[in-house]
């Protein structure tokens, strides 16, 4: 087995239907933190039928920094829906190009020729 440091990192959980219409929702400043053109915060990934939120990692990971990014998506995503629980645990995947989606959203809000 060969390691890659060209393969991105999603550290991230799967939304609910309520958190997922919660952060369709946002607008004015909140809107940057899950943005379509920018992963300096959040980013909406689909893996299958489902959508995550979470932090794309490009560049290496190490165990520390793991922590961080976990308390670094929970704090975003509590600032944006305060009301909302939120996991203790985030998943870890491997990010392929094709996953990676800087919009989830309506078919009509989906960048032309995306491959879902």
């Amino acid at each position: 087995m060969e390691l890659s440091s060209q393969t991105a990192i999603f550290i991230g959980f799967k939304l609910d239907g309520s958190l997922r219409r919660q952060l369709e929702a946002l607008s004015g400043p909140d809107k940057r933190y899950v943005s379509a053109d920018d992963s300096t915060f959040l980013m909406r990934c689909k893996k299958g039928e489902d959508v995550y939120v979470g932090k794309i990692v490009e560049d290496g990971l190490t165990t520390d920094r793991v922590e961080d990014v976990r308390r670094n998506v929970l704090s975003i995503m509590r600032r944006l829906c305060p009301d909302v629980r939120l996991p203790n645990v985030l998943g870890i995947w491997a990010a392929l190009p094709s996953e990676i989606s800087p919009s989830v959203g309506p078919p009509e809000e989906e960048p032309p020729g995306r491959v879902w």
